[in-house]
């Protein structure tokens, strides 16, 4: 005879915790292949340093029509 008593909601529970473990660790997946792909990341370095260069431009820009030497 068994002794362990379960509880009517322990089923749902046990679910609950599979699912959230499988969307975590699909979630891990998605984030390590997003962290390591190697054109991702240089089209990102890429872009990051044309901002800076149209920022910088742009700031030139204003600097030049606003200051008036006197």
């Amino acid at each position: 005879m068994d002794s362990l008593t379960y509880s009517p909601g322990s089923n749902r529970l046990g679910e609950w915790a599979v699912r959230t473990g499988l969307a975590l660790a699909r979630w891990g997946r998605r984030r390590a292949a997003r962290r390591i792909d190697r054109d991702r990341l240089l089209r990102r370095m890429a872009e990051r340093s044309a901002a800076d260069a149209a920022i910088a431009e742009r700031d030139r820009v204003i600097r030049s029509a606003t200051f008036l030497p006197m």
